[in-house]
């Protein structure tokens, strides 16, 4: 599992249209993955989620900080920086990934989704600002 764990992290780090299939070869066939705004089922409807991510924001790249593991559960601390909407995007997050029978089962990301992507809206973020303060 070990090695599964690495290719999926570096696949991330090294993530460009061209190598969505790396990433995506490292996941069960009944892969779930789960952020703020989505829960996507299925290798193909990530895949596609990934394509889109790519032709809606600029240059998105992450960062792995570091991993912390336990049998087949994993936590990875990471930065993620991209250009949306005209405006320079670049939060810290947490992924707890689940491994089952080496491959990615379960990816569900824990990121503040109120201060790094509402409070970059115009009027809405001011609002949202307000409030983190």
């Amino acid at each position: 599992m070990r090695e599964i764990l690495k290719i999926y992290v570096n696949s991330y780090e090294n993530l460009t249209p061209h190598s969505i299939p790396n990433l995506i070869n490292c996941l069960h066939k009944n892969f779930v993955f789960v952020d703020p705004f989505n829960t996507i089922k299925g290798k193909e409807n990530f895949e596609l989620f990934l394509e889109k991510m790519f032709s809606r924001v600029k240059n998105p790249k992450f960062k792995i900080k570091f991993t912390l593991k336990k049998k087949n559960q994993v936590l990875i601390k990471w930065n993620f920086k991209c250009l949306a909407l005209k405006n320079k995007i670049d939060f810290d997050g947490v992924s707890e990934v689940i491994l089952k029978d080496n491959k990615v089962f379960k990816h569900i990301d824990y990121w503040d989704s109120g201060r790094n992507i509402y409070g970059k809206i115009p009027l809405l973020g001011f609002i949202f600002r307000k409030i983190h303060k």
